[in-house]
Order: structure tokens, then C-alpha cells, then sequence
């Protein structure tokens, strides 16, 4: 709705914008003008009423027993706001006023006769401002000069009565619009010429320039911009015209060589597919470290090994050392097709490797309700890369956990075959079906979609375990049990 009610206005040239911009700032300096014209009064008074207070503040903060000063000071007040002043004590006596043809000040009154005589007017308006205050219209009985008073009784006893000429009011009203009239027809000519001297120096030659780039990007080369006096836009024009000309080359060049950017189009997305592998496989294997450094930390959290902290800290440090190498080596199994990764041999026990695995994964497995069993011999010595051989458990276990069903078991066992050791981890669930059975190594590949999907795996696991096998040199597989799964892999014996 917007977009169409202003579809004209975005379209039309520069030109015609900057013609209703000026008829804008015309119309909005004359309104201003006008509401001057009839509020500029009510201003005026507005701000004499606080004036009015503003001066009986002042005064109800001067000391009465000091003459000579109180003298000075209501004068320089007369002097600066040109106001009339009237001081009562009590509020019937009249000790202080304005009129230097009446008596001089006399602070104590009650002393002596009575000589200061109050100025006698007529109450054209009254209108109290609280209990104590109030504001009146006055004017001279024998003269039609009228006075807007402000009254007040302070807390000492004494009365004070503050007069403001409105007729002077409405001269200064009336100074002031004319001098804001002056001003406003003055605006009004400096904005006309300095947008006069916009449209005819720049916009006009600007929408010029507009209108070639438009052809120049319809691919029409053939338009040329024209000289401008303007320094800046001749510039521009000569600049636009060289890029016109580059680029007619440019476009011929990029013809010439139009089946080699395909090829190069091709080979970017195939870049792109390795990094989207690379990242769901970095994904994959960082999930079970992460899971075990936050179940440490959540137990930490809520107390549960305040008993011994420091085994948890280490096994949380551990974990983010292997995460961190597991990047490193990530970028080695990418590279298995093209480079062989050079395994770094240990030997280390079995039993203590599998047993501290297993308890590493204990929170997460009691989380799914999973009994897990894991009893190896312990003179079972693998020789084997460590980072290798702990990716390959990883992902067996994860795998495990997420197809745990049934009876909720996992099992870890371990079996002497010549001169390899097999490991299995079993599973209680359904089995895999035999179409899937030689597929499940594929990179990418899941056999259960939409389970692999709810938990966001991306079938990278099984694939980075045939990986890891095939730079040991080492066997790997999967056997359908009765009432589950089993993975095995095969380590080295250590000699």
C-alpha cells in the first residue's frame, strides 16, 4: 500500500523532488510565520506571568531592615524588567512603590503617619494562582493604560505587588513578529537561491549522468556523458565515460573466456561440498567431548563430585586437549584419498583405556537410562595411535547410545585374534537392514534418516572410522546380533 502510494514520488527526477522540497520548507516557514502572527501575544504574556513570579521570589529573599540595600536591589529589579513594584506591611500600609513622585520608602510605617499612597486602579480580571497568590488585569482610572499584576504575601507579613505594562507586552510582541517576519522572508530567499544554485549546478547534471549509467547499465557502451562547468562533475563525467570504455572491453574479454569461468564455477562448488563435509565432520566428532566436558561441568555445578573436583577438572582439561587435536587430525582425514596419515604408535592397556572411556560417558548414559558393561582382561597391552583408536571407540559408543532400544544395554568386550586384539561394541536394538549393511561407511550416508536427523548427526561417524581403520591398516565391521548390533575394530598387539 505504502510502496504504490509513493511509487510516483521515487520516480520522478531529481528535479521535480527538489521543486516540492523547496515548496516544503516555503510552507513550513510560513506556518511558523503564521502561528506567530496569532500566539506570539500569548507567549509573550506567558512568559511575563513567570517573570512576575520569578521577581517575587527574589524579593521575598530581601532583608526589609536594611534600607539602603533593599533600595538598590528592588531598583536594579525595576531597571532590568521594567516592572512597577508595591511592597505592604502590614498588607492595608503601603511601604515601598515605584512611583518616584510618591513618599520615600519607611519600613515601619506604624511609627509615624502614614504618607506612600498606592496607586488606584480598576480590577479588570482576577484569578487566583493558590491561597496567597493571585493575578489581576488593572487599568488607570483617568488613562487606558492597563497593567497585568502579580500579588503575593510572604511568610514575614509582608505584601508585594508587581506590575508589567501590556501595552508595552504587546509592543515587544509586535517588535519581535516583525523582526521573526524579517528573518522568515530572509530564510526564505537564502533557500531559494541556494536551491535554485543546487538544481541548476548539480541536479540537473546529476540527473544527466543518471540517466547514461542507467544505458551504461543496460550494456549500451555507446553513451557518452557531456563536459559539466562543475569541476567535481566534469571529473565524474570523464571518469564515467573511461569506465564505459573499460568495461565494453571488459565485456568482450569475459566472452572470450566465458567456458573457462564455467569450469572454474564448477571447481568452486566442488570446494564448497568439501568444506560443508568437513564441517559436518568436525561437528560429528566434537559432540561427544563437549558432552562429556558439560555433563563434568554441570556435576560440578550441582555438587555431585564435590567429593574429588579434581579428577573432573582434569578429565574436562582432557577433553578439550582432544578436542583440539581433533581438529588438527581432521584435516589429515581429509586428505586420506590424496596423502596417508602417518599414525603415532603407543602401546597402553585396554582395560584402563576402555574402563575410563566408559566412565567418561557415564552421565550421558544414565541420562538415556543405558546399562552399560564393559570387562576386559587386563593383560590385553594395544599398540596403537591413541587419537585414532579413541576416534573409533567414540563414534562406536555414540552410535551405540543413539540406537540404544530394548533392554537399554551396551556392551564393550574384547577378544584375542592372532596378533590383533578385536574390540565389539554391542548394542541392544533394532538391526540394520542388509541393504544398508555395506553402505553405512559412505560418507554421509544414514541408514535411519530420519532418526540420524532428529538428533542432527550427519553420517560422518562410521565413514571417520573407516578412515582411521584403513590408516592403521587395521580390520573393521558390523555383525546383526538377535536382539541388537555389533561394531567390532581390530588394534595391534603390543609386543
Amino acid at each position: 500500500m505504502h510502496g504504490t502510494r509513493f511509487k510516483w514520488f521515487r520516480k520522478e527526477n531529481l528535479l521535480l523532488r527538489n521543486v516540492l522540497m523547496i515548496l516544503i520548507l516555503v510552507s513550513a516557514i510560513g506556518l511558523v510565520v503564521l502561528l506567530g502572527y496569532f500566539y506570539l501575544d500569548d507567549i509573550y504574556l506567558i512568559k511575563t506571568r513567570m517573570d512576575l513570579q520569578a521577581v517575587a521570589d527574589d524579593v521575598s529573599q530581601m532583608e526589609l531592615s536594611d534600607k539602603v540595600r533593599l533600595e538598590t536591589q528592588l531598583s536594579d529589579i525595576e531597571a532590568k524588567y521594567n516592572f512597577y513594584i508595591e511592597l505592604y506591611y502590614p498588607r492595608d500600609q503601603l511601604i515601598y512603590t515605584t512611583d518616584t513622585n510618591n513618599a520615600t520608602f519607611d519600613p515601619q510605617p506604624e511609627e509615624k503617619e502614614q504618607v506612600l499612597k498606592p496607586r488606584i486602579m480598576r480590577i479588570l480580571e482576577h484569578t487566583d494562582q493558590d491561597d496567597v497568590s493571585y493575578f489581576e488585569t488593572r487599568q488607570e482610572y483617568y488613562a487606558n493604560a492597563k497593567y497585568i499584576v502579580f500579588g503575593t504575601l510572604f511568610k514575614s507579613g509582608v505584601a508585594v505587588e508587581l506590575y508589567a505594562s501590556l501595552d508595552q507586552i504587546n509592543d515587544n510582541a509586535r517588535t519581535a513578529y516583525w523582526l521573526f517576519f524579517v528573518a522568515a522572508m530572509f530564510l526564505i530567499a537564502v533557500i531559494l537561491f541556494v536551491l535554485i544554485f543546487h538544481i541548476v549546478t548539480f541536479t540537473i547534471p546529476v540527473d544527466k549522468i543518471s540517466r547514461i549509467t542507467r544505458r551504461i547499465a543496460q550494456m549500451d557502451f555507446g553513451a557518452v556523458c557531456p563536459p559539466f562547468r562543475l569541476r567535481e562533475l566534469d571529473e565524474l563525467s570523464t571518469n564515467i565515460n573511461i569506465l564505459s570504455s573499460s568495461l565494453d572491453m571488459t565485456m568482450q574479454t569475459l566472452t572470450n573466456r566465458n567456458e573457462q569461468l564455467e569450469r572454474d564455477i564448477e571447481n568452486e562448488q566442488k570446494l564448497r561440498e568439501n568444506r560443508k563435509q568437513f564441517i559436518a565432520s568436525a561437528s560429528h566428532e566434537l559432540k561427544t567431548p563437549i558432552a562429556i566436558i558439560q555433563g563434568y561441568a554441570e556435576g560440578l555445578k550441582f555438587g555431585i563430585y564435590d567429593d574429588n573436583p579434581g579428577e573432573c577438572y582434569d578429565v574436562i582439561l582432557e577433553e578439550a586437549q582432544k578436542m583440539n587435536q581433533l581438529v588438527i587430525d581432521m584435516l589429515e582425514v581429509d586428505r586420506l584419498n590424496s596423502t596417508k596419515i602417518e599414525p603415532h604408535y603407543v602401546d597402553f592397556s585396554l582395560r584402563e583405556r576402555l574402563g575410563s572411556f566408559v566412565a567418561q560417558m557415564r552421565n550421558i548414559t544414565i541420562k538415556n537410562g543405558i546399562t552399560v558393561q564393559c570387562d576386559i582382561d587386563p593383560a590385553y597391552i594395544a599398540h596403537s595411535d591413541e587419537t585414532l583408536f579413541e576416534r573409533v571407540l567414540s563414534n562406536y559408543f555414540s552410535n551405540a547410545i543413539s540406537h540404544c532400544e530394548g533392554e537399554k544395554k551396551i556392551v564393550v568386550s574384547c577378544e584375542e585374534i592372532d596378533e590383533h586384539y578385536r574390540i565389539s561394541v554391542f548394542n541392544t536394538g533394532k538391526p540394520i537392514a542388509d541393504n544398508d549393511l555395506m553402505n553405512i561407511w559412505n560418507s554421509f550416508y544414514r541408514a535411519d534418516k530420519a532418526h540420524s536427523r532428529a538428533e542432527g548427526r550427519f553420517g560422518l561417524g562410521l565413514s571417520i572410522v573407516s578412515s582411521a581403520q584403513q590408516a592403521q591398516q587395521m580390520l573393521y565391521g558390523v555383525v546383526n546380533r538377535a536382539n541388537g548390533v555389533e561394531f567390532w575394530f581390530d588394534v595391534r598387539k603390543a609386543k
